[in-house]
């Protein structure tokens, strides 16, 4: 008779174990929310000999602030390229280059990084863009 009672035994733990297990395959899962990549567009002016301003845009307001712009000089005559100044922009978007001495002949560009941030209760990404040329 004790078969009988180790099958019962076996039996029950066996039931309990499926209960357990479909209770837990049923229950809900939280999903993350999906955040979404937001494009930039970034413009460029040299208003005066040693200034560089511009605005970066996104339909996100949050990519528009504290985002890393890059102001990058390019030789004509050896095609070398080298950044000149790291600005933060400011809450509209705005950022604002004062150099020490006036800018040399050549080809200037302003390069805006991708950023992830936390915003509309989800992860965003902020993509990087590149503005067209100035010539100087």
């Amino acid at each position: 008779m004790a078969w009988v009672r180790r099958a019962g035994i076996l039996l029950t733990v066996l039931v309990l174990a499926l209960a357990v297990g479909g209770a837990a395959a049923g229950a809900k899962k939280k999903h993350k929310k999906k955040g979404k990549a937001w494009g930039s567009e970034v413009t460029l002016t040299h208003p005066a000999g040693t200034q560089f301003k511009g605005v970066v845009g996104s339909k996100l307001q949050a990519c528009r602030s504290s985002r890393v712009v890059t102001l990058i000089y390019t030789d004509p005559n050896s095609g070398q390229t080298s950044p000149l100044s790291v600005q933060r922009t400011d809450g509209n978007g705005g950022y604002h280059v004062t150099l020490t001495t006036p800018a040399y002949p050549g080809t200037y560009q302003v390069e805006v990084a991708q950023r992830k941030i936390r915003a509309m209760k989800a992860p965003q990404t902020c993509l990087s863009k590149t503005s067209a040329a100035v010539n100087i």
